[in-house]
Formats: C-alpha cells, structure tokens, sequence
C-alpha cells in the first residue's frame, strides 16, 4: 500500500485488507512522508497486527517511486497493488489466488469493479473488459491496448515474479497504464465475475485532480518539463516488447502493431510535439 496524506480513508482500506479470508499475507505500507494523520493511523494498525509493516519515507519522492518501494519491499509470492483510499471484498484475495495456483499461464487475477463515492455509495459498474484469454501474445497485446482504461487490474493480485520483470511504474503520467500493457506480453489475464473491488472517486483522488496537480504527485522533485504523454507511451510500448524474452519473430510482429497505432495516430503525436515544444519557449 503506498499511501500519502491518506488519513481520510487508510483505515478503511486497511480493514478491508486485514478482513480478508485468505490470511497468509504481509500488507506492507509505504508512507510518501505524509504530513496529516497518517502516519498515527498506520502505526497503530501496524501495531495491533503483526502482518503489518509500516515504512515512511524522509521525503516525498513522488507515486512512481513510492510503487516502487512497495515492490521491493515485499517478499511474497504473489503481489497485490492496494490503495489507500479503495475497499476490497473479503474474498479478493482467496479468489484470485485460487486462480493463480491453478493456472501457470495466468499472470494477473483480478475482481470486477464498483466505482464508489467518498462516503462509500455506489456510484455505477465499471467494466474493464481485460480478461486476456488467448495464448498468443500479439493478440493480448492488441486487446490490452484498445480496452486499458482506469487500471483497476492492477488491484489484483499477480505473480510477482512477472510484476519484477517489468519496468514497474516509470516517472511519466499514465505510466501504470503501460505497466498493465507489459505485463500481458508475460501472460494471461483473468477475470473473476463478481464485483470484488471498489474503486473510490473522490475530490483528493488522482484520477480527479488537473493535469499539473498530477504531474507534481507523480514526480515532486522533477523540474518541469515537456510531458510528451502519448510519445512517452508508445515508447514505454516498445521499451516493453524489448525488455521480454520473447523470440525476435514475435517482438517485431508486437513492435509492428505499435508502429502501425502511432502512424494512425500521427495526428495527434505531431500536435503534442508541437504544443510541448511551444510551452517551453
């Protein structure tokens, strides 16, 4: 669980967690150098279970890194994403490990999504529509890059020894995004049918803040720079492929679908390129 400045909810996540029915686990909780009351919360938490470890940081060093940590930090077989501010079923965890051990081929398991309020009211379904079932990759890959959406995957549970052979998630906005592509070039995904997880839209969430309060939450300590949003994925795409080790054959076929969606998309890379180099003047 990274967390920063999660007072508001952190309990709340961390009941869920601790609720699970699937008690074999270490929740481990990286503090950004949170300034409110999180730092209490978590301690006491951490206190009350010994499956806790509570780990703050000196400074904030920006979500990227905070995810990072979390990664290195854990020890388990199996890697589960947690946020702060979100709720899980108690039987997320079970379920998806029940999968996992079963079938060698499936990389991530994962629950349907709720999309929730702060005060917890449902607000809709959210379908993420990312149950990767073939075996050939170039066809995973094509299906992962024209339905990732909010990444609500990534609160599933998954072999941490794939999760360790990616580039995690990089300094750039919608980093994750490309986190969720890479980690179907290593297998399939599956999806449970219940609605296993609520995802939290709020005020304070990520998802709901402007653009440049992002930027500043993704990497703190940066200078400002061009974002370059879609340049950056397409080449976190092909960095990606690269980074496997899948046969030659294979990884050009995958960088030839993303040389084929960046000419479609030309339009829009030349306009981003134009209009980043136009703020720096």
């Amino acid at each position: 669980m990274p967390v920063y400045n999660g007072e508001r909810f952190v309990g709340q996540a961390l009941d869920s967690l601790v609720a699970q029915t699937f008690t074999d686990l270490e929740i481990v909780i990286s503090d950004n150098a949170s300034d409110d009351g999180t730092a209490a919360i978590c301690t006491e938490y951490a206190r009350r279970d010994a499956r806790i470890r509570y780990v703050r940081s000196a400074r904030n060093v920006g979500l990227a890194k905070n995810f990072q940590r979390v990664v290195a930090l854990s020890t388990g077989h199996y890697f589960k994403l947690a946020n702060a501010d979100d709720l899980c079923s108690p039987d997320l965890v079970a379920r998806c490990v029940e999968v996992l051990d079963r079938d060698p081929e499936v990389v991530l398991c994962y629950g349907k999504t709720t999309l929730i309020d702060g005060e917890g009211r449902t607000l809709r379904p959210y379908e993420d529509r990312l149950g990767l079932v073939s075996s050939s990759v170039t066809e995973r890959f094509r299906q992962v890059l024209d339905r990732v959406g909010l990444v609500n995957v990534l609160q599933g549970v998954m072999r941490a020894e794939a999760l360790r052979r990616t580039a995690l998630i990089e300094s750039y906005l919608g980093a994750d995004m490309v986190l969720v592509v890479e980690l179907a070039l290593h297998g399939r995904f599956h999806e449970l049918p219940e609605r296993l997880f609520r995802r939290r839209i709020h005020d304070q969430a990520f998802s709901t803040r402007v653009h440049e309060d992002q930027q500043a939450l993704w990497e703190p300590q940066a200078r400002r720079r061009i974002e370059l949003y879609l340049w950056r994925h397409y080449l976190g795409y092909l960095r990606a492929i690269a980074r496997t080790p899948l046969p030659s054959t294979t990884k050009l076929r995958l960088a030839a679908v993303v040389a084929r969606r960046s000419i479609a998309a030309r339009g829009a890379l030349a306009r981003e390129l134009v209009g980043g180099l136009g703020a720096r003047r």
